[in-house]
């Protein structure tokens, strides 16, 4: 499967969402926002079609005489279930500046994660066998320090992967000396260290 990147969009829509952002993400004044998005609507979907059946299945119950009408009152709270994900998900945020990327989410509080670009290890994409239909998926970011972000469910993965790693291979690594492939290498056996060292120590205590 191959992607192409547009720019122009972004760049067309920049002032309008950096606006947007600033309200729960300071941008510096020579940041510039690079990418923005959220999860795909779809994802609720399976929340809904569950809950249809089951509000189905209730009110056949009760025409057929298999469940009394009091049953009729799992209805509404039934219907109250997808309300939440949905919520969750109009609540969620990614965005990719030339300096960092960040996650927002919280529904009653809000939860702000950022990661500066110099510290973007390795980036992966995963879709699934529907998610390849509607051309969405999971960006992963694996982290310097060894965690991982992900910014689930987005349109277009692959444009947004393209995305990240030119910021992350641009202006946000100004300064630091060495690629990315270096870096990734030094990481790695630091890991292999690590490793060595714990089972050396788990050794010793036996």
């Amino acid at each position: 499967m191959t992607a192409t990147t547009s720019r122009s969009s972004t760049d067309s829509a920049e002032p309008t969402d950096r606006n947007g952002v600033a309200s729960w993400l300071a941008l510096e004044s020579d940041e510039r926002l690079r990418w923005r998005g959220r999860p795909r609507i779809q994802t609720v979907y399976p929340w809904l079609a569950g809950t249809v059946f089951a509000m189905a299945a209730i009110a056949a119950g009760v025409v057929l005489e298999f469940l009394t009408v009091l049953a009729l009152g799992w209805i509404p709270i039934l219907a109250a279930i997808p309300v939440w994900p949905y919520v969750r998900l109009a609540r969620t945020e990614f965005v990719i500046t030339d300096h960092r990327l960040a996650i927002r989410r919280g529904v009653v509080g809000v939860s702000v994660r950022t990661v500066g670009l110099e510290q973007v290890q390795n980036t992966t994409v995963t879709q699934g066998a529907l998610e390849t239909v509607i051309d969405a998926g999971t960006v992963s970011i694996e982290t310097a320090s060894g965690s991982t972000l992900a910014f689930r469910s987005v349109d277009a993965p692959l444009e947004v992967r393209a995305e990240l790693e030119r910021a992350a291979d641009g202006s946000g690594r100004a300064g630091i000396p060495g690629t990315r492939a270096q870096w990734t290498a030094i990481r790695d056996a630091v890991r292999d260290w690590r490793v060595a060292l714990e089972e050396r120590n788990g050794d010793e205590r036996r």
